[in-house]
């Protein structure tokens, strides 16, 4: 019988350590690479998210986000606001008018978001994939939060969610 639940690569806490430093306090990384980091890391965004997060989806009176597909501002912490406005500096020195928070050299002259290989990109210097980092928060978050707000607040499904929890069966569907 095959067991059940995520069985993907995910960090240690000294890992995760490791990387918040380097992204919340060292100011020769990307404004990119850290806020991609601390995104995942701390807030499980995806690479959709990542890429279609636009001036519209910033809530700077909560110091939050509202990523596309979520239905909640989602509260930011110092360090993850912190990179996001690195993010707003950088395309402002890019001259850009393009309304999504990363923009880089090649989508300044538009409007369209950085495609999903810039955010694999980004996380290159630290040897790591986004989805290694959300996989990391999902697995901490099903663990403390009940499931229902778990899947509300990721804009996930239950079975999404489910294969986070270890020992959690997704209900079977007859339609």
């Amino acid at each position: 019988m095959q067991q059940r639940g995520f069985h993907g690569p995910t960090l240690t806490l000294a890992q995760q350590r490791t990387l918040y430093r380097r992204w919340a306090t060292n100011q020769d990384v990307h404004p990119h690479e850290a806020f991609i980091g601390l995104a995942a890391l701390l807030h499980a965004a995806t690479i959709t998210e990542l890429r279609l997060l636009t001036d519209s989806g910033i809530a700077p009176h909560h110091q939050g986000v509202q990523f596309p597909g979520r239905s909640v501002v989602l509260p930011l912490d110092d360090a993850t606001w912190a990179a996001l406005q690195g993010c707003r500096e950088h395309r402002r020195r890019l001259g850009s008018d393009n309304p999504h928070l990363l923009v880089t050299r090649l989508t300044r002259t538009h409007r369209g978001p950085a495609g999903a290989a810039h955010i694999r990109d980004s996380l290159a210097p630290v040897g790591l994939l986004p989805r290694i980092l959300r996989s990391t928060r999902l697995l901490t978050l099903a663990d403390e939060l009940d499931i229902k707000v778990l899947t509300a607040s990721l804009g996930m499904s239950y079975a999404g969610v489910a294969h986070y929890r270890p020992g959690t069966t997704p209900p079977v569907s007859f339609m």
